[in-house]
């Protein structure tokens, strides 16, 4: 049975307040109890369903299982069905109605810990799995191991209906366990919706029955086949969470193109888009946009019938296969020229008045649109669809010009939001957090016609071996923006519970942990792991796209793309380092109030750091990788003997020296500079350290 702790828990767990709760995200109302409620073997569940509810049941049951794991207290009630209904149960999950996953369904949930019992009550199905995800967030261990709860009170429903992650398997293909171990992470954060881009000029991912040679021409093998993707949308469906298919067109087709040219604008249909950038390394960045809206990069004939009969026919095929109510078209990214070097398309264009390939642009979204809702489906497209006559049932991501947002929801039409969101420019998770795009306050219409927004991991940079790291957990940060109130804001709380969920999704499975450390242990190639870990730790890559800019100019003219590995250390290390944002803590507190602890953190670090490169000469020798990175090393070493100096100071009482502060900052400037397509994180604190003062986090990065 459940026994309330008492004294015993008072004693040795530690006082815990509403906000040292490790809640991700934070929920819109908690009332933290003081007392606890102790987890042992006799835990039991039980389950009130107006009927039988599957989706229900199995949720339960994941969760008693991963209770049971993390816990390890060998339950003696294993499995749950309807039949496990006793009142005397220790935990009581209750639903009104069951309930499928569905944008605008009743998702909130109540959920209420005393020292005897837990009880979740939520209208739907899909409230009582976010409330189970609440109920795991909350398992506490005290130092010397005992399980509990802490008492409390929560009432908790998202702030936005739609609270997606789009993940690109088109560029480099994403197999099915990758994918499902994201939708398992989704699931711990509370996003509803993945977003699934399968096709693109690098690829075509997914098979079609009617047209075959999309796959067996358009994939070099690498696709899903129907089968797979049922069993993906059960897998999400079962997690209250929706798949939604991007088929991209009329843009970013070269894939369709490989097995039916005859969908193409031009003659030359096989020719490479990667091709057009290869000497986008040496162009500076007015040329490499010139370069983008001038080159004829393939895209979909719009004045054949032949192309909307050949568009019908194949969503007719996937509209069956994809229960989600939405289908995703793209249309971003089409520049015309192809349009426009062909004489048939422009005397289309003349003979039906269109007046520019934007209008023409127009004109293809409108027919695909009627397609799409033939087939009993609700159309989203990229920002580029909206036209003065685009159709209000349309659904516009917007993605790179924010005022498409005012827009869109001025001309009626809703919309989701992904600037700002755009994981693949390796910004850190804050600066997502404090998007601006994202209405701190929605006035008039918004909050009718601003459904949410979704997370974005493209694959150029990103293949099976490191998309988790990529997306986790800075997407959880994007997670609780579209969930939690917008007064929930306080960046450093945010840090400390990522790193909570981190290791949470690193219990459940994830691998965002396991493919960094493992890529770690290849770079060290048999020799010091700890001391290559110790300089990668404090590496993050290069912010924004110049790392991408590189690899296009480096590209082959491969359909899949590209053909290199990504092993390269700016392709391992972590975007928000751990270490950095517990030294980050440690310098704050040390500066604050002298904080003893911190001080041995401050440390620790600084000494580890100072005297790491000499344990990496023969890493450097022995990799190429490493050898990219090996003046960061330097340059570490280099800056934390001036940390330890600061710090000396600040005990000696010694107020910063004018000059001798100039001569390091110009030695942190130095080491401010990026090899291998990685940058140190830690040069901010350390000059905090030589001013005695925290410095800010930079509040934006550039994108080139």
């Amino acid at each position: 049975m459940i026994i309330f702790l008492g004294l015993f828990l008072f004693i040795h767990a530690k006082p815990q307040t509403a906000s040292s709760l490790n809640l991700l995200p934070v929920p819109q109302k908690i009332e933290l109890g003081t007392g606890y409620l102790k987890l042992d073997q006799n835990f039991s569940i039980a389950i009130h369903e107006p009927v039988h509810d599957t989706i229900l049941i199995k949720g339960v049951d994941r969760m008693m299982q991963a209770l049971n794991r993390r816990s390890a207290l060998y339950f003696i009630h294993k499995h749950i069905t309807s039949n496990n209904n006793s009142d005397t149960s220790n935990l009581q999950i209750t639903i009104d109605r069951p309930a499928n996953p569905a944008i605008g369904a009743d998702e909130s949930y109540v959920l209420s810990i005393n020292e005897n019992k837990i009880i979740l009550h939520a209208p739907t199905t899909l409230g009582a799995l976010h409330g189970m995800q609440t109920i795991m967030q909350l398992l506490s261990k005290t130092d010397d191991g005992q399980i509990y709860f802490p008492t409390v009170k929560i009432q908790d429903a998202p702030r936005f209906s739609w609270r997606g992650l789009a993940i690109d398997v088109a560029r480099h293909f994403i197999p099915l366990d990758v994918i499902k171990r994201n939708i398992e992470a989704m699931a711990t954060v509370k996003m509803n919706v993945l977003h699934l881009h399968l096709s693109d000029n690098e690829g075509f991912r997914i098979e079609s029955k009617t047209y075959p040679q999309l796959q067996d021409k358009g994939s070099n093998g690498r696709y899903f086949t129907q089968a797979q993707i049922k069993d993906l949308i059960a897998f999400a469906k079962e997690r209250g969470i929706i798949v939604v298919p991007e088929f991209d067109m009329p843009g970013h087709t070269k894939s369709w193109f490989a097995g039916y040219p005859e969908l193409g604008s031009s003659p030359n249909t096989n020719e490479s888009t990667v091709s057009l950038f290869k000497n986008m390394k040496k162009m500076d960045l007015v040329s490499i946009i010139k370069l983008a809206q001038t080159a004829p990069i393939p895209a979909m004939n719009p004045a054949k019938e032949s192309t909307y009969e050949f568009i019908d026919r194949f969503m007719g095929e996937m509209a069956a296969l994809f229960p989600s109510e939405y289908i995703h078209i793209g249309a971003d990214e089409n520049n015309g020229v192809v349009w426009k070097n062909n004489p048939d398309i422009v005397a289309f264009m003349k003979a039906h008045k269109i007046p520019d390939t934007h209008e023409l642009q127009a004109y293809f979204v409108h027919r695909v649109q009627k397609i799409v809702e033939k087939h009993n489906k609700k159309m989203i497209a990229w920002e580029e669809a909206f036209s003065k006559d685009i159709s209000k049932n349309v659904t516009l991501q917007v993605w790179q010009n924010g005022t498409y947002l005012k827009k869109a929801v001025d001309n009626g039409n809703n919309v989701l939001l992904s600037k700002g969101f755009y994981l693949d420019v390796f910004y850190p998770a804050y600066i997502y957090y404090n998007n601006s795009d994202l209405p701190k306050t929605l006035n008039d219409n918004l909050p009718l016609k601003l459904k949410g927004g979704e997370a974005a991991q493209w694959t150029e940079l990103a293949d099976e071996t490191n998309i988790e790291t990529r997306i986790w957990p800075r997407a959880a940060a994007i997670a609780e923006r579209l969930w939690s109130p917008s007064s929930v804001d306080n960046v450093e709380d945010l840090y400390r519970r990522l790193f909570a969920v981190s290791k949470q999704l690193d219990e459940q499975g994830l691998q965002h942990i396991g493919d960094y450390e493992r890529s770690v242990r290849s770079l060290s190639n048999d020799g010091d792991y700890d001391a290559v870990k110790a300089l990668t730790d404090v590496l993050t890559p290069l912010k924004g796209y110049k790392k991408l800019f590189a690899q296009l100019g480096n590209s082959s003219e491969s359909l899949v793309y590209p053909p290199d590995p990504l092993v390269q250390v700016s392709d391992i290390v972590f975007v928000d380092s751990k270490t950095k944002w517990k030294f980050r803590e440690a310098v704050k507190a040390y500066l604050e109030n002298k904080d003893p602890g911190s001080k041995e953190i401050i440390l620790h670090y600084l000494n580890q750091w100072k005297n790491n490169d000499v344990s990496l000469k023969k890493a450097f020798d022995r990799s190429s990788q490493l050898k990219a990175v090996e003046q960061h090393s330097k340059d570490l070493s280099t800056i934390a003997a001036i940390g330890l100096n600061a710090v000396k100071n600040i005990e000696n009482g010694v107020a910063p020296n004018q000059n001798e502060i100039n001569q390091n900052l110009e030695i942190l400037k130095q080491a401010d500079k990026a090899y291998g397509e990685t940058e140190l994180c830690i040069i901010p604190e350390v000059e905090s350290l030589i001013k005695q003062q925290l410095m800010p986090l930079p509040a934006s990065y550039p994108i080139f």
